[in-house]
């Protein structure tokens, strides 16, 4: 199939149209192709910053884990998580088939619709059970727990307020220390 043929894409697809793309974040969702830009400089530098303390936190059974990396949740599915931890144990193969212990989206203009409806649609029904998304342009942290199959917000953590959570791992920081 074309690239540019409407229609349900697959992973082979996906592998084909990022070897054309390297500047662009490609990912598949339930068939669909779905492109943005590059991340900016203050998403980079919230990712730099946000991966330093999960990696601080973690036990030592996890891995912290950056994008760009596969997270496969079917056949027609493959998202990556800005900032993912996994259980060490878990990781085989060149992408992640196992649903991770958290995953972590900032967003970007691009993303917003992708990283706060579609994307946690998916993550769900693959069974990732800590979901977070952060704010980078007005920091704050929004947790999302799995109930189910569909995941119900929780705790929402802004400017320099301290996010403060045992699970799935005790860590604590002030969103607006993740932009400065």
């Amino acid at each position: 199939m074309s690239i540019t043929e409407v229609g349900i894409y697959t992973v082979e697809d996906l592998h084909a149209y990022r070897e054309q793309r390297d500047d662009m974040t490609v990912q598949l969702i339930d068939g669909e192709l779905i492109v943005s830009p590059s991340p900016s400089l203050a998403h980079q530098i919230v990712h730099s910053r946000l991966f330093g303390i999960l990696l601080n936190a973690v036990p030592k059974q996890q891995l912290v884990l950056s994008a760009p990396l596969d997270v496969r949740t079917g056949e027609s599915t493959v998202v990556q998580p800005d900032i993912l931890v996994i259980h060490d144990a878990g990781r085989h193969g060149s992408e992640i088939t196992n649903p991770p212990v958290l995953a972590v989206e900032i967003l970007s203009p691009s993303s917003r619709r992708t990283d706060l409806v579609r994307k946690p649609e998916v993550l769900g029904r693959f069974g990732v059970e800590h979901y977070w998304v952060v704010d980078p342009l007005h920091p704050a942290i929004r947790v999302f727990r799995l109930v189910g199959e569909t995941y119900h917000s929780g705790q929402i953590v802004g400017g320099d307020d301290l996010f403060e959570t045992d699970v799935p791992f005790q860590v604590r920081f002030r969103p607006a220390d993740l932009a400065r």
